[in-house]
């Protein structure tokens, strides 16, 4: 388990910093199909990643068991962003959040949520409980208690976590009918592993989508790319104890 200082650092009620706001661009074609240039459709504000340090406690006894346990750290990081808002009549259908890391000996070992797939039944009144496992390596979970008297379902998007080893990780946000996405605070958490020596955790942010855009009285799928590279982030990490 996690102590509830370390919950506290992840606190859904808390309001994110923001790192950067970056404007997503769509190819503008001609009505001949030729390529006008692009235009500007919503974006993404990225939020400033939240560390905290794992203690060796915080693993499960088969973890610490590894003969170079000793010699690494584990961190927990929260990443978060929000879409921005469309112009009419565009719709986002789906979105990609990436972060690579600096360091090359940095493993990701545990992403949350790993797979949505699924509605959720949720109620009037609810009490939300975090709780947080490490199985195997590391895993983490969230449990939610519910005071149930009248209930309705909601359909959430479709949320899946990729890793695509050296070229970064992250997650891949997919519309499915009744769930659409909306500009609305996201988070995502991971679990990673770095030399013991290691006293920051460096990376980059970066985000695309693909829209549904009207187009001469029809609507189609573009890809949405933002015209600025990925954005730095710096998480001191303090020296090891």
């Amino acid at each position: 388990m996690i102590s509830v200082d370390v919950l506290a650092l992840f606190d859904e009620e808390a309001e994110p910093a923001v790192l950067a706001r970056c404007s997503f661009y769509v190819p503008a074609p001609s009505r001949d199909g030729t390529s006008a240039g692009r235009e500007q459709a919503g974006g993404v504000i990225l939020h400033k990643p939240v560390a905290a340090v794992l203690l060796p406690s915080d693993l499960l006894s088969l973890s610490r068991r590894r003969p170079d346990f000793a010699g690494l750290r584990h961190v927990l990081v929260r990443f978060g962003f929000m879409l921005d808002r469309l112009p009419p009549r565009h719709a986002y259908e789906s979105a990609t959040v990436t972060i690579t890391l600096d360091h090359p000996d940095a493993v990701m070992l545990a992403q949350h949520p790993s797979l949505v797939t699924t509605d959720t039944e949720s109620s009037d009144s609810t009490t939300t409980q975090l709780s947080v496992a490490l199985g195997g390596l590391a895993r983490l979970g969230a449990q939610r208690t519910r005071v149930t008297e009248t209930t309705h379902r909601i359909i959430q998007p479709v949320i899946t976590a990729e890793n695509r080893g050296p070229a970064g990780f992250g997650w891949h946000y997919q519309t499915q009918e009744g769930a659409p996405l909306l500009p609305q605070v996201e988070s995502a958490r991971a679990v990673i592993e770095l030399p013991r020596a290691a006293n920051e955790l460096g990376g980059t942010l970066s985000a695309e989508a693909v829209i549904s855009v009207p187009r001469f009285g029809v609507f189609s799928a573009s890809r949405a790319t933002p015209a600025r590279p990925p954005v730095p982030f710096r998480l001191p990490l303090g020296a090891p104890h």
